[in-house]
Formats: structure tokens, sequence, C-alpha cells
């Protein structure tokens, strides 16, 4: 099945169709509270910019001479590869 979109064959609306508006003033009504957003806000701010553990593990890692395996690496290239050629 092919679908093809030509805008101008598309049917236009009568001019009797109304659409229902919602007023975009009107305060929610939901009875959602936003009280427990203090202490989320107030525990976000008090997350550590930095984690030691793992910038210790970045660091063996870089320490490896294995890291990263030579199959990974024959992958990456592959892929890198593949999309010069491509």
């Amino acid at each position: 099945m092919e679908i093809d979109f030509n805008p101008s064959r598309a049917p236009k609306a009568d001019p009797s169709q109304t659409v229902a508006r919602q007023d975009a003033a009107a305060p929610a009504t939901d009875g959602t509270s936003f009280q427990g957003t203090s202490a989320l806000q107030d525990k976000l701010n008090n997350l550590p910019t930095v984690r030691p553990e793992q910038v210790a593990r970045a660091k063996a890692l870089l320490a490896d001479s294995q890291y990263p395996p030579d199959d990974v690496m024959d992958r990456i290239a592959i892929l890198i590869a593949s999309h010069i050629l491509s």
C-alpha cells in the first residue's frame, strides 16, 4: 500500500465546524501537591560534583595497557571504516 500525501488535495474543513478550546489561564485543579519538590531540590543541590570511586576507576583503566581490549578496538575500526567507505 502506498500513501501519497499532496497538500493541495487535503480536504478543507467546513466553516461550520468549531473546536472547543480550553481556557489557557485556567488553574490546575487536579489536586497535585509539590510539597516534596523542595526536599528533592535539596538532595540535588547536595550531590557531589566528583565521585571519587569513578575517578579511581578511570585512573585504573588509563594505567592498564590492555584497555580497551584489542577486539573492541578492531570493532571500532571496522565501524569507522564502514562509515568512511559508504
